[in-house]
């Protein structure tokens, strides 16, 4: 291996060469206390952002042993450790007069506690991954300022963030028991019959679409007694906090009084959140899926028949495909393709669906009689996955009174404050003269797993580069197809998009002639958990974060090329 006085005669020797002679860096260099590794150099000097990685052994970096164990600390951890490496930058940036260049990257967590490859840590070493750019002047490498880069900057920039002692500890801590807590809380709740919580004091609304908390003028969560419930958590003891039983709890209200705030709360909830996020004790059910229309998807061979019946003008659709579904198709697909992945907690907001499919109200349907063109809503629908597959659903509506018929829980909003109404809204029932009837007949069971045929999960290789890429980070790359899922709500991260494009080349890898969707999610899923992210990329690196199961599967259902048995 070669050392840091080697890379320092290098970077001489590279005085006034074109940038791409940069890839003369290749390489392991030893700095005595870690180990740079320089992977990737760009043959394109207009984009001239170099990988790399730094290895320091753990006997070096000094951790305490429970930093690392179980995984929801090391998750923590690792995610500790890039935050602090993205705010040393700042600190330790390259300045110049007519330089470029000379900037680090690391991939930037957000307010989600994610499994990242930014941080990795091995049996014996911790490592971070980032990118640098080489220092340049007119597309000349200048070597003054690459060696005060690489051998002073980033070198401080390692030592200030994988070295325990030069981290804030107490704050390291509030970060792994966070983590450790929401766990905690989020494994108690099939035990307590709940598909979420909610703690008390909790900061829901959020200040902007950065998803930073509502600071000024914040409400915090009160709990009505009705709906209470304390959980006794590993670190910060007993935390007591809103309950929402499993069933269906319909939230309602308003406008603008906190009922889509709550609802993103709870479909959040699958992932844990940061200190000082307000809703680092909002957690959720893990198989949460929230539930949107997507008008214009693909779907392929889907059983849509618990809501459009057998055959409608003429379709069969209990296998029914189309390349640009309708909204109340989508929303019918999506709920249909997440039972087969394995939910156990739909969470829907009626702004985000079509009216069809929210439902019509009782004297609606005395003045047009349902046909058998009319599909079933979600009021037809949420009783029977709740009864015959125990799938619960958490479903926002401000003035469809027909659901608060099948509403096992009933929370009203007021002020961005949570109220049990449960009661009342059974009086109005039980005082009301006229009942819904279904639209149709409602048969509800849970899909057979599809089998994906091999064939068309073949990247177009011949076409790659050659398709239109649309605007926005939130579309998974697939040989030559742009897979939308700006809609998957569930998504967080642009990092997780990469790492999911990178997740079908291997669901192509394991598939044989045929296979099953859930068994090949199931797959790659486990892998993941055996190798880590890693294993989605034959290159080590430090931009990838962890998606779960349903992302995949919705990944999968909304490729146009998909097709099975």
């Amino acid at each position: 291996m070669k050392s840091s006085n080697d890379l320092h005669k290098l970077l001489v020797s590279l005085d006034g060469c074109p940038v791409d002679a940069a890839g003369g860096m290749n390489g392991e260099y030893d700095y005595g206390d870690f180990t740079l590794i320089a992977d990737f150099f760009p043959r394109d000097s207009l984009m001239n952002t170099a990988r790399f990685r730094a290895r320091m052994p753990l006997e070096r970096a000094r951790f305490p042993l429970d930093v690392f164990t179980p995984k929801s600390r090391e998750t923590a951890a690792r995610d500790f450790i890039a935050r602090t490496f993205h705010s040393l930058i700042p600190r330790y940036a390259l300045k110049g007069s007519g330089i470029m260049g000379g900037r680090v990257f690391i991939d930037r967590p957000g307010h989600e506690l994610l499994e990242t490859s930014a941080v990795v840590v091995g049996d014996s070493y911790i490592e971070v991954r980032f990118t640098a750019e080489i220092p340049q002047r007119e597309k000349k490498i200048i070597s003054g300022s690459a060696i005060d880069l690489f051998i002073e900057r980033i070198p401080a920039l390692i030592r200030g963030s994988l070295v325990f002692s030069a981290l804030d500890g107490e704050k390291l801590a509030d970060w792994i028991e966070t983590s450790e807590d929401a766990d905690a809380a989020r494994a108690q709740l099939r035990e307590r019959n709940l598909v979420g919580f909610i703690a008390a004091k909790s900061i829901l609304p959020r200040r902007d679409e950065s998803g930073h908390p509502l600071v000024d003028g914040a409400v915090r969560v009160a709990v009505p007694s009705e709906l209470g419930i304390t959980l006794e958590l590993p670190n910060r003891g007993a935390v007591h906090g809103l309950g929402i039983p499993s069933g269906i709890t319909v939230i309602t209200g308003p406008r603008f009084q906190g009922k889509s705030t709550l609802l993103r709360a709870l479909e959040l909830g699958v992932y844990n959140h940061v200190p000082g996020d307000g809703r680092e004790f909002s957690v959720t059910v893990h198989d949460a899926v929230g539930i949107r229309a997507e008008a214009g998807r693909s779907i392929e061979r889907v059983d849509l028949s618990p809501f459009f019946g057998l055959k409608q003008r003429g379709t069969d659709m209990t296998r029914f495909s189309t390349l640009s579904a309708t909204a109340s198709e989508s929303v019918a697909a999506n709920i249909m393709e997440a039972l087969e992945i394995g939910t156990t907690l739909l969470v829907i907001d009626e702004d985000a669906i079509p009216a069809d499919i929210v439902g019509r109200d009782v004297r609606m349907q005395e003045l047009v009689p349902a046909d058998g063109e009319v599909s079933a809503s979600l009021v037809d629908i949420l009783p029977g996955l709740r009864d015959t597959l125990d799938v619960s659903a958490v479903i926002a509506v401000s003035g469809a009174g027909d659901y608060l018929e099948i509403a096992d829980t009933v929370i009203a909003m007021k002020g961005y404050q949570p109220y049990a109404v449960t009661e009342q809204a059974r009086r109005i029932v039980k005082a009301g003269t006229v009942k819904r009837t279904a639209e149709r007949p409602v048969d509800v069971k849970r899909p057979v797993s599809r089998q994906l045929l091999s064939r068309s999960l073949e990247p177009d290789k011949a076409a790659v580069g050659d398709g239109e890429k649309p605007a926005g980070m939130m579309h998974v790359r697939y040989g030559n197809e742009y897979i939308d899922v700006s809609n998957l709500g569930q998504i967080v991260k642009p990092s997780q998009v990469r790492a999911l494009s990178r997740s079908l080349a291997l669901v192509h890898r394991l598939i044989g002639s045929t296979g099953s969707l859930k068994d090949l999610v199931s797959l790659v899923m486990n892998r993941m958990e055996q190798v880590g992210l890693d294993t989605l990329s034959g290159r080590l690196m430090g931009d990838l974060c962890m998606f779960r199961a349903h992302e995949l599967a919705a990944t999968l259902n909304r490729m146009s090329r998909l097709r099975v048995k």
